[in-house]
């Protein structure tokens, strides 16, 4: 499906970042990761790497530092000739209490989450316009773009900027031959989202029964939907966010009884 498809996925060394990348290899694509981290830190990437050599790489860098999103796309596009594909996936929720939230959280949640994925996304379009190509621009968002819950203040809004910048792109950069897309996910494990589910079996049924299909989603359940997105089937396709959430969405409130008077 992607056989051709030269591809950069960001904070793609665990999670659905890493699920993203090794569905595209699968799908024929030529891949480079990245994260923050070194290589022999990451032993699933190494993993990925080992199973498709002939088309995978993997380029550290911290996207947040000032330079580094240009640095990371000329190594990835000298290695692959190009990228046809970005997926901006990298990002994290990790704050305090709304109350605690100073503007050293808000900068950190903003610079990781949106304005890494302007720079590298900058970085992308400037070499494709200056030898005449389009591509594709892929983002990971979240259900919480457009919900929200407790302890989530910036990550929420993040996403929710995530959600207006996919918008936004589409029409921005449709003139220069590019398209936008994003994967809005509901809960899904990933080693970032365990919240101690894995370990607790009575709180992880309790979360599982706020969810209509009653499945808490595993990263292959999202790495296909990017994979899709990605190919030429999608290209029509654009200034889309798709909820992957096993119904979430669809869902008024969590679950409640049923009365006697509304079964009559």
């Amino acid at each position: 499906m992607l056989a051709g498809k030269r591809c950069l996925v960001t904070g793609s060394s665990q999670g659905i970042g890493l699920a993203v990348a090794a569905a595209f290899a699968r799908h024929g694509a030529s891949v480079a990761l990245t994260s923050e981290r070194p290589l022999d830190a990451c032993p699933d990437v190494a993993t990925v790497l080992a199973a498709h050599p002939d088309r995978t790489l993997y380029f550290p860098a911290d996207v947040t530092v000032d330079g580094s999103a240009e640095l990371l796309v000329g190594q990835a596009w000298g290695a692959l000739g190009g990228i046809d594909v970005l997926v901006n996936n990298v990002g994290t929720f990790r704050e305090p209490p709304f109350l605690q939230l100073d503007r050293d959280h808000f900068d950190g949640t903003f610079r990781l989450n949106v304005w890494s994925a302007v720079a590298v996304t900058q970085a992308v379009v400037r070499r494709a316009v200056a030898v005449n190509r389009g591509g594709r621009i892929l983002f990971t968002t979240s259900l919480n773009g457009t919900r929200s819950e407790p302890g989530h203040t910036l990550y929420d809004a993040s996403k929710g900027a995530i959600n207006a910048l996919t918008r936004q792109l589409a029409v921005e950069l449709a003139p220069l031959g590019f398209t936008t897309a994003a994967v809005a996910p509901g809960l899904v494990e990933t080693p970032l989202t365990d919240f101690g589910l894995k370990s607790n079996p009575t709180e992880r049924e309790q979360v599982i029964q706020q969810i209509p299909i009653r499945k808490i989603a595993s990263v292959g359940d999202v790495a296909g939907w990017f994979a899709f997105l990605a190919s030429d089937a999608a290209s029509y396709a654009t200034g889309i966010v798709i909820p992957v959430d096993g119904g979430l969405d669809a869902q008024q409130m969590s679950v409640r009884p049923v009365t006697a008077a509304e079964r009559k």
